[in-house]
């Protein structure tokens, strides 16, 4: 008589716990979600080439989506008393290898403006709109909240604001390394 109770109430035992079981030992999904490393961030970027060699320029960056964001830039260009803003939008995915390194590839506008010597006299303030493209990659610290890139933007088109002529575009490419402080993760 035991064993015939025995039986029946092991196996509504083991229809019970098998849906509990089959919950825990399920597969992780194998494409993590992804989430932006920080919110926002402030530094600055370090260029070499172009067409002052070696300048420095500020930079604000924040995330709109988990792997969208807007970087403002803006510093010295070329020469004393000429300076270039540019707004990117940036493409930066999250790697299923790391989530600290983060490729990014954007295309922004930006404006470049001063004023130009011509045989030592002073000319009117000129404006240039610029099409920029820039690829690079970014690491975030896990502990700190310090990001430091490097990345390479281009100029696509140029064009001069007050004679509406084209100008030569290979002369703002640059190479840069950048630091930044963040906020928000």
């Amino acid at each position: 008589m035991k064993t015939k109770l025995l039986l029946p109430l092991l196996s509504a035992l083991s229809c019970l716990a098998a849906p509990a079981l089959a919950q825990t030992i399920e597969a992780p999904s194998s494409k993590p979600g992804a989430v932006a490393p920080y919110r926002t961030s402030l530094g600055f970027r370090t260029t070499w080439g172009g067409p002052s060699g070696v300048n420095t320029e500020l930079r604000l960056k924040h995330f709109i989506r988990p792997q969208s964001a807007l970087e403002l830039q803006a510093g010295q260009w070329h020469y004393q008393g000429a300076y270039q803003a540019s707004l990117h939008y940036l493409w930066q995915p999250q790697l299923l290898t790391s989530s600290r390194i983060r490729p990014y590839a954007g295309l922004g506008i930006g404006a470049v403006g001063g004023t130009r010597d011509r045989f030592n006299e002073k000319q009117d303030m000129e404006v240039g709109a610029v099409l920029l493209g820039s690829v690079g990659i970014e690491y975030t610290f896990p502990r700190l909240p310090l990001a430091i890139s490097l990345d390479y933007r281009f100029t696509a088109i140029g064009l001069n604001t007050n004679t509406f002529e084209y100008f030569g575009h290979s002369r703002m490419n640059t190479l840069g390394v950048g630091l930044k402080y963040t906020l928000g993760r």
